[in-house]
C-alpha cells in the first residue's frame, strides 16, 4: 500500500484541488494523511467537509514543514510513502500506479518526480537541483543523489532509517540531507520523467526568508552535520562568503547577519547529531556529478 503524505498551510484551495487529484488515482492502494501546521484560515475545516477519509493531523503549534512531514511518515501504514507539497496538482490518474510499479526494482530506494510548471509544459527550473543539467535530462531516468520535497517517493523503512528530514534545519536544505542520508544507507534514488506533478508556486513558500536567512544559515548546519571537517570547510566557506558578497550588494546584510547568528546558536546542538558521510557515499555522490559534466 502507498500512503500519501500532504503537509498543508494556509493553502486550503490548492489542497482541495490536490486531493480531488489523488482520490483520482487509480490502479491502486493508497491511504493519504495530511498534516495541518497550524493554518490560520479554515483549510482543516474545509477538509473534513470535503473529504472526511482523509486522515487528518493538525500540529499544536506551527513547526515547519519538516516536522509536518516527518509526523506524516511516521504515521503512514504504507511500504511506500508518496510525498507531495500542496500546492501541486496531479495530471495524470495513474500516477501513484506508475510510482509503484518504480518499486518492483528492489534497487530502487526512492523517485524524484518530474515537476512542471502551472502551465503543464515548462520545467520548474527552480526546483532542479540535480547534476544533471535540466536541459538534456529533464525527460531521462537516471540515479540522482536529489529530490525535491514538492514530489517524492521512497521506501518509508528506509527513510525512517535514515532518520526522517532533519528538523532542525526547519525548511530547505532538508531534502538534500535526507538523500544524502539515505544514499549513505546504500540506498538509490531515480529521477522518472514520466512521474509528473504541476507546481503552482504559492506565496506562502516564504521564498525570500529563504533565500536570504534560512539559506546561508543551513548550508552551514548542513555541512556540519554530514561532512568531514576538510569536505565541510570545503562546502561551507565558499558558499558563506558568496551569501556574504549578495547580501551586501542586495540591501541583505542584516538578515544575514542574523543567519550566522542562529547557526552558531544551533551549531553545539548540530553537532551533537553530526554523522558525516561515508567515504564511499561522498565518492557516490561525486561520480554522479561527475557524470553531468
Amino acid at each position: 500500500m502507498i500512503s500519501v503524505v500532504i503537509p498543508s498551510y494556509r493553502r486550503r484551495d490548492g489542497m482541495l484541488a490536490l486531493l480531488a487529484d489523488v482520490y483520482r488515482q487509480e490502479g491502486v492502494d493508497f491511504e493519504v494523511i495530511v498534516v495541518d501546521d497550524r493554518s490560520p484560515d479554515d483549510s482543516v475545516e474545509a477538509i473534513r467537509r470535503e473529504f472526511p477519509q482523509v486522515k487528518l493531523i493538525v500540529n499544536e503549534v506551527n513547526s515547519g514543514p519538516s516536522v509536518t512531514r516527518n509526523r506524516g511518515v511516521r504515521e503512514a501504514k504504507g511500504e511506500i510513502v508518496v510525498g507531495f507539497d500542496s500546492d501541486v496538482t496531479l495530471p495524470d490518474a495513474n500516477l501513484l500506479a506508475k510510482v509503484e510499479a518504480s518499486f518492483k526494482d528492489a534497487s530502487v530506494t526512492g523517485v524524484a518526480m518530474r515537476i512542471f510548471k502551472p502551465d503543464g509544459k515548462s520545467e520548474d527550473v527552480g526546483r532542479w537541483w540535480h547534476s544533471q543539467p535540466i536541459g538534456t535530462h529533464a525527460d531521462q531516468r537516471f540515479e540522482t543523489s536529489y529530490f525535491s520535497g514538492t514530489a517524492y517517493a521512497f521506501r518509508r523503512e528506509d527513510m525512517l532509517a535514515a532518520g526522517l528530514f532533519p528538523e532542525i534545519l526547519y525548511m530547505h536544505y532538508e531534502e538534500v540531507e535526507l538523500a544524502w542520508r539515505i544514499m549513505d544507507g546504500g540506498g538509490r534514488i531515480i529521477h522518472e520523467p514520466e512521474q509528473i506533478v504541476i507546481h503552482h508556486a504559492n506565496p506562502v513558500s516564504r521564498r525570500g526568508e529563504v533565500e536570504v536567512f534560512l539559506k546561508p544559515r543551513n548550508q552551514i548546519l548542513i555541512a556540519a552535520s554530514c561532512l568531514p571537517i576538510p569536505q565541510a570547510a570545503a562546502y561551507a566557506l565558499p558558499r558563506t562568503s558568496y551569501q556574504a558578497f549578495k547580501a551586501c550588494t542586495h540591501g541583505h546584510f542584516k538578515d544575514f547577519v542574523r543567519a550566522m547568528i542562529s547557526a552558531m546558536k544551533l551549531l553545539p546542538k548540530q553537532w551533537s547529531l553530526r554523522k558525516p558521510l561515508r567515504g564511499e557515499t561522498l565518492r557516490r555522490i561525486g561520480a554522479l556529478k561527475q557524470a553531468s559534466s
